[in-house]
Parts: structure tokens; sequence; C-alpha cells
């Protein structure tokens, strides 16, 4: 089902098959049909018009049909997009998410890179969908996005990096440091049971998590439990001493990393992860 809206510059046109009469009102359109108004919110950027509200059940987009009569060129609600805020840059935390703005204008949001264009307080960040436009503030280290009545509210996480601290410019949002790229893993094992967790980092920023632990056996009723087994997958980057992930089962989070080496064996490099140490699979250099 299409809808046709035609907006003349007299102020008359047509929605939906009627003939209507219009006025810009800033961020409203009115529309009158047969004598009733109705009030509409609307986005304008570029040549696609969003109305929502009025009789509306939900936001309708609409594409200019270009003619020779107004092959001039869109008209521009909002202003002109170009370049990048130094106070926006940097990796954002907020409702289990991260979005985070790089100085060369483009973004990262749940693994997808997207380019990105601000000024004069909005941000348009362009999608297969279409743009997407919003209102943004920074006030005491928060970042506060607003599209359509609707907030999303962002906190740096601790030791993200921000532009004044030298932001850098890597593949899929933030570091993919060479020498962690491969299997890691880790094994605890006791009397009665073992458990291995190995996680291998890619070079293209992807990761695959595995688990597997084995039965418990109960001496005194001979009674085993079943091994269970877990595996995941997603991205994966660095920030500082942090690794960040967005796993596709468990959303977005990140470790504290540390590189060691093996206590007993030195020419075995370990990566601790908040804390629990994954030894490499493969042959490597200790860490100097």
């Amino acid at each position: 089902y299409s809808i046709a809206l035609i907006l003349n510059s007299d102020g008359s046109g047509e929605f939906d098959g009627e003939s209507i009469r219009f006025k810009d009102q800033g961020a409203t359109l009115s529309i009158v049909v047969n004598g009733v108004s109705t009030d509409y919110s609307y986005t304008l950027y570029d040549n696609s018009l969003t109305l929502f509200g009025g009789d509306l059940d939900g936001h309708v987009k609409f594409s200019r049909y270009m003619t020779a009569d107004n092959d001039h060129g869109p008209k521009k609600i909002l202003p002109a997009f170009s370049g990048t805020s130094d106070a926006l840059i940097g990796l954002w935390s907020g409702g289990g998410e991260m979005i985070n703005f790089r100085a060369d204008g483009t973004c990262v949001y749940l693994g997808n890179t997207f380019p990105y264009q601000i000024s004069q307080g909005h941000v348009v960040i362009s999608t297969n969908q279409g743009n997407n436009v919003f209102e943004y503030l920074i006030r005491g280290g928060q970042l506060t996005l607003t599209a359509n009545g609707q907030r999303a509210v962002y906190n740096r996480p601790a030791g993200a990096s921000t532009s004044t601290q030298n932001p850098k410019r890597p593949v899929a949002g933030g570091q993919i440091p060479i020498e962690l790229v491969g299997k890691w893993c880790y094994l605890n094992m006791s009397t009665n049971s073992q458990s291995s967790r190995c996680i291998a980092l890619n070079a293209d920023g992807t990761y695959v998590y595995s688990s597997e632990s084995s039965g418990n056996v109960d001496t005194n009723e001979s009674h085993a439990e079943p091994s269970s087994q877990h595996t995941d997958h997603g991205t994966w980057y660095m920030e500082e001493d942090r690794l960040y992930y967005h796993s596709q089962k468990d959303g977005d989070g990140y470790y504290r990393l540390e590189k060691r080496n093996h206590p007993k064996n030195v020419n075995d490099p370990l990566i601790v992860l908040d804390g629990e140490p994954f030894v490499t699979t493969t042959r490597r250099a200790p860490w100097r």
C-alpha cells in the first residue's frame, strides 16, 4: 500500500488522493482535508520526509519524486551536516550496548559500521534503510541521543579513549592487535570433573568461543552427570587494556586483559581476562 503526498509552493497539495491545504510550522506539518486540520510531526533530510503522529499509527517515510519542477534540490529543514565532533568521538556504553564514534566519520554499533555526520547538535547515521537523525547532548561525561521523543543515554566506559587521548582508528571500532590473534584456552581440573573454555580471536575482528565440561562423578552413589557444551561467536576489538566484544547470544561486554607468561613455563604466553588465565594453543614467543 503506497501513499502519495504532493506539496505545492502555494500551500495546496494532495494526500492519499485527497485535496489538501497545508502549513509548515517548524517540525510540524498541519494538513487540512475537507476543513479538518491534522498536525503531523516530521523529519526531513535530503530527499526523505518522515511523518508521524496525528492520525498515523506509526512512521510513514516518503521519498521525493524528482521532476522538472522541483529538480532544484530538496528543501533543507536541518542544517547541512559535515565533519565530526571531538567531544563525540570515542566509545560510549549504556543499556547493555556500546556505540563507538570514530574520527574517520564512521561509527560502530552492535558490530556493524555506519558512516555518520554531525552539525549544530545533530548527528546523522546512514544505514541501508536510510538516514537516522538524532539530537545529541554531551554533559558531565554522558551522551544523550534523542529521536522522535525517545532518548538513549550512554556513558564512557572506564578506560575508554576519547579524542583528547589520541583516539585510534582501527578496524571494527578499536584495535585488532595481531599479537592477540589465535586460540587461547582455560583449563580447570578437579578430582571428579574438568572443564575447558577456549576463545579463538581472528584477525578480521570476529571470534569463536567454546566451552566443555565433563560429568561430575559421585563416588558414593556412582552417579555420573552428563557433559555439557557451549558455543558462541561475535566480534571483538581492543581499547586501552580492555577487550570489548559483541556476542550473538549475550550482547555487548568487555574484559580487562593482561599479558603474562606462564609462571612455570615462561615460554607459554597467557592472556588474563578478568583474572582468568587463557594459555596459547599455538607456538608463539613469550611476552616481553
